[in-house]
């Protein structure tokens, strides 16, 4: 039994103020972009012209945060936003290895990958792993060197990774696909290792195309930074591809959640519980599931996905013993 075990009392729970506490779920984008291409498709520019339009639109599926990531410079568009009615965040893609999202950030980071998340971290920013399964065939004029795999893995101070990216199965150029925009297996692969990283879902919109695909939710007090920073750091956030997180209980012992569509309640999912080396622990459906932790677990994560193909995945319980865990 799951309670002659102590360790199972060791979890870190990244949603134990959520749902129970002040604050709200407030969605998010944090990989936009605002960029177009000239007449020959050979370079672009990074024009804050069409932002408004594309606030507005992320403003109409109910974003009250966005950030969006510049390529080239960084650009402020916190005045376009608070005319929208939307909170921004300033933020790059860092591309002399394509993979890196620096958000909340107040000056352009240059250099190796690991001086530029430091320089992110030291800016009151946070850094997350973007796309690390795009297809590495495409590099070339117009896509830059990837962020790899054995070059991410020993990066430190980052707090997350893409686990969906929402353009990538739809893109190709030249008739050759982006890649793969789940990444699920990148993120099994860290949290196996004992490499402490939370889940997101982005759209990584380019002019206005690709928006709404795929989002985090924050559960926070307020679209403060400060406060959405506090948040993301603990884990108190949801990667989505359409549902959202209604219920979520853990008591020690047991985890339940309940996963559905935001507008159309189906009160149905399909919920697989994951662990290490990405092993499907437990497979349920009906309204919620629930599962039972044996103890020895060093972490368990979730994923729920309706009969439409829309899927959530909350971030894992720790186990406190084998992360490095917020306090």
């Amino acid at each position: 039994m799951a309670s002659e075990d102590p360790t199972v009392t060791m979890y870190y729970d990244p949603y134990d103020r959520a749902l129970s506490g002040t604050g709200s779920w407030h969605k998010a984008q944090f990989h936009l972009h605002h960029i177009r291409l000239n007449a020959a498709g050979t370079d672009y520019n990074e024009s804050l012209e069409p932002v408004e339009e594309i606030f507005r639109e992320y403003k109409a599926a109910d974003y009250s945060i966005v950030g969006q990531s510049s390529y080239r410079a960084l650009h402020d568009t916190a005045q376009i936003a608070a005319k929208v009615g939307l909170r921004s965040v300033n933020g790059q893609e860092y591309v002399r290895y394509d993979g890196l999202l620096l958000m909340g950030i107040s000056s352009f980071k240059e250099g190796s990958p690991q001086e530029v998340v430091d320089a992110t971290v030291a800016d009151g920013g946070f850094a997350v792993i973007c796309h690390p399964n795009q297809n590495p065939e495409l590099v070339g004029d117009l896509i830059p060197p990837l962020l790899t795999r054995e070059m991410s893995r020993p990066l430190t101070g980052v707090v997350g990774v893409e686990v969906y990216n929402g353009c990538l199965s739809r893109r190709h150029l030249n008739g050759v696909g982006f890649g793969s925009g789940i990444a699920t297996d990148y993120w099994d692969e860290a949290l196996s290792c004992g490499r402490r990283l939370w889940g997101f879902a982005s759209d990584d919109s380019h002019n206005r195309y690709e928006i709404n695909v795929g989002w985090t939710e924050i559960w926070a007090g307020s679209t403060e930074f400060a406060a959405l920073r506090a948040s993301i750091e603990r884990g108190a956030i949801v990667a989505s591809r359409g549902m959202r997180l209604f219920g979520w209980e853990f008591d020690g012992e047991s985890l339940t959640v309940e996963a559905d569509l935001p507008y159309f309640r189906a009160y149905s999912a399909d919920y697989r519980f994951i662990g290490r080396g990405g092993e499907v622990l437990q497979m349920q459906s009906g309204r919620r599931a629930t599962y039972r932790l044996r103890g020895d677990e060093p972490y368990v994560r979730v994923q729920a996905t309706s009969a439409d193909g829309s899927t959530l995945w909350t971030q894992p319980l720790l186990r406190a013993d084998r992360f490095e865990v917020p306090t």
